[in-house]
């Protein structure tokens, strides 16, 4: 038996005495409909570009009947760079649902915290320091976020308590000091590694390949199994700290286990194609307010944030096709303005 009440905008699919599950109608339509658009999105990518291809033609190629060029473009080239943008894009909203969630402000997102500079700076370390590959590198980008966060949440907690703005203003500092340690590291290396280096810094999709997509695959399921997993336990924290301790919930582990996901989800996107901001910050505010909801709404977020990276690597391909723009500087640019609106509104909050 299913049971539709878009008053209440639930969907209950079960019977009624036992229902098996419970779905926001709102959420879902909402869900659907952006990732109806991410696959028009998806679409054009594949057949926009200095490569002219028609959609019967990337079809074709996707079925396995394109030519040797086609299937260059269209297989080696952009589909893997597309699917890069839409899986990193909804792991880096989904990291800044958590922290977002976990700090009780808006502003609590990886990038701005200090987080993502602390990824790049485990990332550098390994690549110019120690001079270690792909797997390496995001392990040191993994190490790097954790340590940060950690070091994040330490100095900013008095008593036992974590304030949000004093965790902002604490993870602003400590992101300047990572980000001139990441300075000093990129002026002592080599010309060509520090541009390498650089150029990976700025946020860059160009160059995905199938064993890289394949890889960031694998490590961010682990992540997003268990940010799926945590959410029914940070809703309850969002009533509070001593109601979630009433019901039996250990507070302290799930915060530890936000933390450590929250930095995974950042430093897997970090460690495979360089620090992207402003996804993180804007996908769950943009998610909660056109489903109207108070909670982490991860379904929403997911989706915004692989629309948001999908279409601003689109766009940083074809502002300039003679000389496309890494990604992160297109997310910066529009990410500046929407920080400073943030700011500015919550500044008139307080």
């Amino acid at each position: 038996m299913t049971d539709i009440d878009f008053g209440r905008r639930v969907l209950r699919v079960g019977p009624p005495s036992r229902p098996l599950l419970l779905v926001d109608a709102r959420s879902l339509v909402i869900c659907t409909s952006i990732w109806i658009a991410i696959v028009v999105l998806a679409v054009y990518a594949l057949c926009t570009g200095s490569a002219q291809i028609t959609p019967w033609e990337a079809l074709a190629t996707l079925a396995g009947r394109g030519d040797d060029y086609t299937t260059m473009v269209v297989l080696e080239w952009r589909a893997p760079r597309i699917l890069m943008a839409v899986l990193l894009g909804a792991c880096l909203a989904l990291s800044g649902a958590i922290f977002q969630n976990l700090t009780g402000n808006p502003l609590g997102s990886p990038d701005v915290i200090g987080f993502q500079t602390g990824s790049y700076t485990g990332a550098l370390v390994v690549m110019l320091l120690l001079g270690g590959g792909s797997a390496a590198t995001m392990v040191g980008a993994l190490t790097g976020g954790v340590a940060t966060a950690f070091l994040v949440f330490f100095l900013s907690s008095t008593r036992g308590a974590v304030r949000g703005v004093r965790l902002i203003i604490v993870g602003i500092a400590v992101s300047a000091m990572l980000a001139s340690v990441n300075v000093w590291i990129l002026l002592t290396a080599t010309v060509e590694d520090a541009i390498m280096a650089g150029l990976w810094g700025a946020g860059n999709l160009s160059g995905v390949s199938w064993p890289t997509f394949a890889t960031a695959l694998f490590g961010s399921a682990l992540f997003l199994v268990a940010a799926a997993a945590l959410s029914r336990p940070m809703r309850i924290m969002q009533v509070g700290m001593p109601f979630a301790t009433a019901l039996g919930q250990n507070v302290r582990l799930v915060q530890v286990s936000a933390i450590v996901i929250g930095v995974g989800l950042t430093a897997l996107a970090t460690a495979t194609v360089g620090p992207i901001s402003f996804i993180a910050l804007a996908a769950p505010q943009i998610a909660r307010r056109i489903v109207r909801s108070d909670g982490l709404a991860l379904g929403p977020t997911a989706a915004v944030g692989s629309m948001l990276l999908l279409l601003a690597d689109v766009v940083a391909q074809r502002i300039h096709p003679d000389s496309p723009l890494p990604v992160g500087i297109v997310t910066v640019s529009i990410g500046g303005l929407y920080f400073l609106w943030l700011l500015l509104r919550e500044g008139k909050k307080r």
